[in-house]
């Protein structure tokens, strides 16, 4: 290992003599017989080249001397005081918040340091390397508590970061993508504010082992470098210190909360407004006459079923609760006000007075038998008695003693077939209440609804995020 270590200290030398790539040609080339007299060679070097080539020498051989006997499955200062490990990141980017499956997503620098006395050297400088430490030496057993998924990256190689310090500081940085569980609280959704943990932990050391604090405190030990999101602000990042109790024993851990903000612009223009126009057109059959059923019953189904699509669209994407969110109590007004224009229209057409049929198309009692109006003379030169029956289409049928009878039909005189002239119908009085009423009440809900949840809404923030 110890050639490794001195080629690869060469090569971060910005060397210009051409010196520097035969010496190290030659170190390869001879392995791990390195002698000492290997830096009297008979070429001139300058003292710069000198220098570091004996620095790196030195500094091989202290890290090999350190990992002689080294076991990486005991902890440092083994029964003694626990190890104090310290943890802080860098949040690179945040991806998305998916409440359907109440998790959220971000890129991190995790950054440790602990101390192991074992790697105390007299080296003047930091070693540092670029490999998976946990092959080498220990490590602390590190894991996010409320992790569902998470990878390490490896392009262009392991994202991986060493520094051994000469007093036997430890300090271990890696990059991951991770995938955390964050319980959400939808009841003012979509004028929420979500707080979201990361916890951290160690799998098997108690806090007898190992101990957990925050490098730069409760404050200053996460730093955010995009805060950039779809639907979301961040708003504040919160860490806590505490322990964990269970069966195995305590554990140290550290949480760190973020507090996310959701936009509400997108949700305006999505949601509210749609269900705003769709009241609104739903007040139209006001202004449409009683006596136009089809289209005063067509508007009002249609407002109908597109309401019910529209909160299935909203709530496709949220989970399955078991309580109104703020959104589901906007629609749920809104589609009862286009609702109640329905039952509106259904009392009014019911207290309508009944518009008879005109004259002319009045049909008669016995069917469709024309009325025909029939005159009798009869002329005898006596008395005459004279029983008349008259019959259907003018036919009388007459009964007499004596005389002679003339029968004369003579059709009734018929009114000309003309239409009816058409007439302003005056609007029904409940119709001409329903045009105040129902854009009142609604607008004062509309008030109503924002008020209410603007101030839930900052007494959510004000009051912030409870440690459990």
């Amino acid at each position: 290992m110890m050639e490794r270590l001195i080629l690869c200290y060469i090569s971060k030398l910005k060397a210009k003599n051409a010196q520097v790539l035969k010496l190290a040609d030659i170190i390869k080339n001879r392995g791990k017989n390195v002698p000492e007299k290997l830096f009297f060679i008979d070429f001139r070097i300058t003292s710069e080249v000198r220098s570091s080539m004996i620095e790196a020498y030195n500094l091989s051989r202290s890290i090999n001397r350190s990992l002689t006997g080294y076991d990486k499955k005991v902890r440092p200062n083994a029964g003694g005081p626990p190890v104090i490990v310290k943890i802080e990141f860098k949040v690179i980017s945040f991806g998305e918040i998916k409440e359907a499956n109440m998790e959220y997503s971000m890129d991190i620098f995790m950054r440790q340091w602990w101390h192991d006395p074992r790697f105390k050297n007299n080296y003047s400088k930091p070693f540092n390397m670029a490999a998976d430490p946990t092959k080498l030496f220990w490590t602390p057993d590190t894991y996010f508590w409320n992790v569902k998924d998470a990878k390490y990256h490896f392009v262009t190689r392991e994202n991986m970061r060493v520094k051994i310090s000469p007093d036997g500081e430890i300090y271990y940085s890696t990059r991951i993508t991770l995938t955390a569980q964050c319980d959400m609280d939808l009841h003012l959704y979509p004028m929420d504010t979500q707080y979201c943990p990361l916890i951290i932990e160690s799998y098997a050391y108690t806090t007898a082992d190992v101990d957990y604090r925050w490098k730069g405190g409760d404050k200053q030990s996460v730093e955010i470098v995009s805060k950039e999101m779809a639907q979301f602000d961040l708003t504040d990042v919160k860490t806590y210190t505490k322990s964990q109790t269970n069966s195995k024993g305590s554990f140290a851990s550290l949480k760190a909360v973020f507090s996310f903000r959701r936009r509400t612009e997108s949700f305006v223009s999505a949601i509210f407004v749609p269900a705003v126009v769709l009241v609104v057109l739903s007040w139209c059959c006001f202004f449409i006459s009683p006596s136009a059923v089809p289209a005063r019953v067509a508007l009002s189904i249609t407002t109908i079923l597109t309401s019910i699509l529209l909160k299935g669209n909203v709530n496709r994407d949220m989970p399955k609760v078991s309580y109104m969110k703020a959104v589901d109590y906007f629609l749920l007004t809104s589609f009862g006000f286009i609702f109640a224009a329905l039952i509106e229209f259904i009392i009014v057409l019911n207290t309508s007075p009944v518009f008879s049929p005109p004259s002319w198309f009045k049909k008669d009692k016995r069917g469709d038998k024309k009325e025909i109006a029939m005159e009798c003379e009869a002329h005898s030169k006596g008395s005459v008695d004279l029983i008349v029956q008259v019959m259907d289409e003018g036919v009388c049928r007459i009964r007499n003693n004596k005389g002679n009878i003339k029968l004369k039909p003579q059709p009734k005189q018929q009114l000309p077939l003309t239409p009816p002239v058409a007439t302003k119908t005056k609007a029904h009085w409940i119709d001409r209440l329903s045009r105040f009423l129902f854009p009142t009440l609604y607008v004062t809900f509309l008030v109503a609804y924002t008020i209410y949840y603007s101030a839930l809404r900052e007494e959510s923030d004000s009051k912030g995020h409870v440690l459990d």
